[in-house]
C-alpha cells in the first residue's frame, strides 16, 4: 500500500491574512503595560516570527520573561475581538476542498492551539483538517522542522508525499527541512 499523500498548511499568512488581526491584538497588549506596535512594524519584524523572540525588543530588550508571558496571554484573549480582520486565502481553501478525499489535511502553526481554533471556528473551516499541530505541541517551533515532520510522523507520509505550503521565512526554513514539496505563499 502506497504512503498517503499530505498537505500540511501553516495558518498566519498562509491559510488567512491575519497580519492586522495579530497586530491589533499585540497592540493592544502591549499599550497594557506601556509599549505598542504598528501595524507596518509587525508586518516586517514580528509576522510569522515567535513570540519569544519579536516581543523583547518591543518590550524594551531584556524584559522579564513573565512580561513576555502576560503579554502574550493577553493578546490571546484579545484576538477573537479582532477577527473581523482577517481574510481567507480562498485559492488555497478551493485546493484544500478539492484535495480533501486523497490526502490527509493537517495545519501547522506556531501560533497558540486557543488562537488557531478560534480562527477556524470564525470561518467554519476546522473539520477540514484531521490534525492541528500548535506550539503548544512542540518543544522547538519554526524554523525547526519539528512542528511538520511531526505530521508526517503521524499520517505515516513520506516527503515525497507530502505538499506544505509557508509564506514566513522561518516557516519555509522549516518545510524545506523536511525534503516534502514546499510551496510559498506570498499573496492572496
Amino acid at each position: 500500500m502506497p504512503n498517503p499523500k499530505l498537505i500540511l498548511v501553516d495558518l498566519d499568512g498562509t491559510l488567512f491574512d491575519t497580519v492586522a488581526v495579530n497586530a491589533a491584538s499585540y497592540r493592544a497588549a502591549l499599550e497594557e503595560v506601556g509599549s505598542t506596535v504598528t501595524d507596518e512594524y509587525y508586518a516586517a519584524y514580528c509576522n510569522g516570527g515567535y513570540y519569544k523572540t519579536f516581543l523583547r525588543p518591543l518590550l524594551g530588550g531584556d524584559p522579564a520573561p513573565e512580561l513576555v508571558e502576560q503579554v502574550h496571554d493577553r493578546k490571546k484573549a484579545l484576538y477573537a475581538a479582532c477577527l473581523g480582520a482577517a481574510r481567507k486565502n480562498e485559492a488555497l481553501f478551493a485546493l484544500l476542498h478539492a484535495m480533501r478525499g486523497t490526502a490527509h489535511l493537517a495545519l501547522v502553526t506556531t501560533g497558540s492551539r486557543r488562537n488557531a481554533t478560534e480562527i477556524l471556528d470564525y470561518f467554519h473551516c476546522r473539520e477540514l483538517f484531521e490534525l492541528i499541530l500548535t506550539s503548544e505541541d512542540v518543544t522547538r517551533n519554526k524554523p525547526d522542522p519539528e512542528g511538520y515532520l511531526t505530521a508526517m510522523a503521524h499520517f505515516g507520509a513520506s516527503a515525497a508525499d507530502t505538499m506544505i505550503f509557508e509564506d514566513s521565512a522561518p516557516g519555509l526554513q522549516a518545510a524545506r527541512a523536511t525534503g516534502a514539496a514546499v510551496f510559498a505563499v506570498d499573496q492572496f
